[in-house]
């Protein structure tokens, strides 16, 4: 009877994250395991649970906070499903599950552990070694000791071992689904590195010019060196042209969409796949993981070149680089600030202030620079029709400094900005908006070229 049902497990259907469960559900499903065998699996996780919740009162017997129990059930459930996911197959681990008891499927995990948190420690080290350089904020603060470092400091693999403690903010172009704790680390770390790998390919200088293409703010950018790397030299492989300068002109982006225009959607697919695979070659890529991560990355970007070619947004996929460094620039000065003390008399008048005509004429009269007008802003309680008052009285050059100093359309977290900066953006948002296309336009010309003292 048990060779009949060998096999008849989806594979598909077990979780990453969440394994002890899924496969229990699956071979109570498929009469694997019976409704008393599930009672004692789960009678042995209970006993496992007071146990361990001792352990971590310091072998006291007093009871523990709900969320601290139940947090630390699903550290042991993770702990024993990392085992059981290692083994060959499902039916190999319903049979641990059979006879082995739980405490001693568990101890098995942890030491597996062990071994992964060393192995990801060495991938990270790796990792560390092959960074690129890019001034990318959220890439650098992900690999730096802000980062997953702290994972390693923060890790509690007898008790939180589903966790991942640590900041990542960097996205990668292929994400980890389904994974935590550990084998999330280990799985992120592997792909970053290489990713890495390949943009190590590029010079950074070209990277740094690709991407101030795509944004010249790319720094505090949510966004994915690799993919915007990648999908640049798919562009130029598309277009003969030197794939190491990562640079596509207008024009040539002009003559593919032409080109691609004509192709259904499994033609461009097809002329994508092809270009990647001579890509390869140029590059002499002959890591084997490396060419499976570039493959596995194809399809997403096949798909963004698809949909750009038929909404005629072929040049936001591929950009043209830009050398930030040679376009014109406009010195801004912002004049002498006022003596603290006199700041600080102004500040408390305006905030007694009941009319705002009064503050506004208070402002007129007594400030005389921009960095004083900007720390108004924030310190005067001024409402929005009154910061709209005040930024009334700015000119394009002005209004174009607080737009680079607090931008409008930054990444960063409203959590991470100060009541007073975030409502500035609002304002500032909400103004912008406002004006005319033709200013708009002006301003974001001044923006670029601004070089703040």
């Amino acid at each position: 009877m048990n060779i009949k049902k060998r096999g008849i497990i989806n594979q598909d259907k077990l979780s990453g994250e969440f394994f002890l469960n899924s496969i229990m559900q699956e071979a109570y499903a498929h009469e694997l395991l019976s409704e008393s065998e599930i009672e004692n699996i789960q009678l042995q996780c209970l006993k496992f649970l007071a146990f361990k919740s001792e352990k971590y009162n310091g072998g006291e017997s007093s009871s523990i906070r709900i969320e601290e129990a139940e947090n630390i059930m699903k550290s042991n459930l993770y702990t024993i499903g990392l085992f059981l996911k290692s083994l060959s197959d499902s039916e190999d681990a319903i049979k641990e599950l059979k006879t082995t008891p739980i405490p001693e499927i568990y101890q098995k995990g942890r030491e597996l552990i062990n071994v992964k948190e060393h192995s990801a420690k060495h991938m990270y080290y790796r990792v560390k070694s092959n960074k690129i350089i890019n001034p990318n904020y959220a890439y650098n603060a992900t690999i730096d000791e802000q980062g997953i470092s702290s994972f390693f400091k923060l890790y509690n693999p007898d008790y939180a071992a589903h966790e991942i403690s640590a900041s990542i903010d960097y996205q990668l172009c292929n994400p980890v689904m389904d994974l935590v704790g550990i084998e999330f680390i280990q799985k992120y770390l592997e792909n970053l590195y290489l990713e890495n790998e390949f943009c190590r390919c590029f010079e950074p200088i070209n990277i740094h010019h690709l991407l101030s293409g795509y944004d010249e703010g790319y720094k505090d950018l949510l966004i994915n060196i690799f993919e915007q790397v990648l999908t640049s030299a798919v562009g130029c492989m598309l277009t003969h042209h030197s794939v190491f300068k990562l640079d596509i002109s207008q024009r040539e982006i002009e003559q593919l969409h032409n080109e691609l225009s004509d192709d259904d959607d499994q033609s461009i697919s097809l002329r994508i796949n092809k270009a990647a695979e001579m890509l390869l070659q140029e590059l002499k890529i002959k890591s084997d993981s490396l060419k499976k991560y570039i493959e596995m990355s194809i399809p997403k970007i096949a798909l963004n070149i698809v949909q750009a070619v038929r909404t005629n947004t072929l040049g936001q996929t591929f950009v043209s680089a830009i050398n930030p460094d040679l376009k014109p620039r406009i010195q801004f000065l912002s004049g002498i600030k006022m003596e603290d003390k006199n700041y600080r008399k102004l500040i408390n008048e305006l905030l007694i202030c009941r009319y705002s005509s009064d503050k506004l004429s208070l402002i007129k009269e007594k400030v005389k620079s921009f960095e004083d007008i900007e720390d108004i802003l924030f310190d005067a309680r001024l409402n929005e029709k009154e910061v709209v008052s005040v930024l009334n009285m700015l000119g394009d050059v002005e209004i174009a400094a607080l737009l680079k100093r607090h931008p409008v359309k930054s990444e960063i977290h409203a959590a991470d900005l100060t009541e007073a900066e975030y409502a500035l953006r609002v304002y500032l948002k909400s103004y912008y908006d406002q004006l005319t296309a033709d200013r708009q336009g002006q301003i974001s010309i001044i923006e670029n070229q601004l070089i703040d003292e």
